[in-house]
């Protein structure tokens, strides 16, 4: 009787064990996650003009959004931010794989009334007939990539012509400053019972930092700007983080776009949740500090130069003189 309760409890044991996929020979197996968690190549930081320190914790999957300041300081999206390079302390690599983010990156701007130095604005409007509203709008960095601005106002029911351009100073072509449009659209709304829609002025990446935008009010009170944003477009860095000390590098103009096994895998390398870290503020590496300065070096250069070539004439003209004296056989 015992001897067929134990048979039949070991074929019910093997049942179940043959249901989850076991056999007897067989144990569960821990699930292992595969990363590509090995180093890159170790990486000499001193050609990169930038250097940030990324927020430290766990080892794991993470993100890193690129801000205004990466996008403005790296080779950016149109040469597929060839610059950047993560390194550990001890400057080896540690490979990543760059996507686009399904939004762009937003940031707000301060509009500021303003009256234009360019002299073609100096026309009042009792000439020209039309009235204008200036104003002056800061970028954060120059040379950002795609960047548009978003204007928002209160006003229900309006008609506005807009300018966007560039103060620019005077050069061969120009005795005074000048305006550069960059771009002219047409604002409007209708509907008293909802509020306007913003409107997205895209312009192209500028060398400065300051824009003129001119709102044409016709006969119209000014129209109020309520709300200024630029909008840039949104990359990131999945990689993962080591646990330790790490530093997000760019500013390298020579520099050619990483070769990392793990691009050769993405995305299925690095699938899973990833928590989302940034970077410290920007550090300006600093270069050596030369013993003399160019200008004092190219000085004292010609300096001794002069003082040679005299050295040489005196010389030749003492030699000249000593046999001119010897008297004649």
């Amino acid at each position: 009787m015992r001897a067929g309760t134990a048979a039949v409890l070991a074929v019910l044991l093997f049942t179940c064990r043959s249901a989850a996929g076991q056999t007897p020979e067989s144990s569960p197996v821990a699930a292992n996650p595969a990363g590509p968690q090995e180093r890159g190549a170790p990486l000499d930081p001193a050609g990169f003009q930038y250097q940030r320190k990324l927020l430290e914790g766990p080892p794991g999957l993470v993100l890193l959004p690129l801000d205004a300041a990466a996008l403005a300081h790296s080779q950016g999206p149109l040469r597929t931010f060839a610059d950047i390079r993560i390194v550990d302390e001890q400057d080896v690599q540690v490979p990543y794989v760059l996507e686009q983010r399904p939004a762009r990156l937003t940031m707000e701007l301060q509009v500021r009334k303003t009256v234009p130095r360019a002299r073609e604005f100096a026309t009042k409007k009792g000439v020209t007939g039309i009235a204008r509203s200036f104003y002056t709008i800061t970028l954060p960095y120059e040379n950002l990539p795609e960047p548009s601005l978003t204007l928002e106002t209160s006003e229900a029911i309006f008609l506005r012509a807009l300018e966007l351009g560039v103060q620019r100073p005077a050069d061969r072509r120009h005795r005074d400053e000048w305006f550069e449009s960059l771009t002219k659209v047409f604002w409007q709304h209708a509907d008293p019972r909802s509020p306007a829609p913003p409107i997205e002025i895209a312009f192209r990446r500028q060398p400065g930092r300051e824009l003129l935008l001119i709102v044409e009010e016709g006969d119209n009170r000014p129209l109020p700007i309520t709300g200024t944003r630029l909008l840039l477009p949104g990359w990131q860095l999945r990689f993962f983080h080591t646990g330790g000390s790490l530093r997000l590098l760019y500013g390298r103009n020579e520099a050619t776009e990483p070769r990392y096994d793990v691009a050769m895998l993405a995305p299925s390398a690095m699938k899973g949740l990833a928590r989302e870290i940034t970077a410290a503020p920007e550090t300006v590496a600093t270069a050596p500090t030369a013993l003399v300065s160019p200008r004092i070096f190219w000085a004292g250069l010609s300096a001794a130069v002069v003082v040679l070539l005299a050295l040489i004439v005196r010389l030749i003209s003492s030699g000249t003189a000593r046999r001119s004296s010897q008297p004649g056989p």
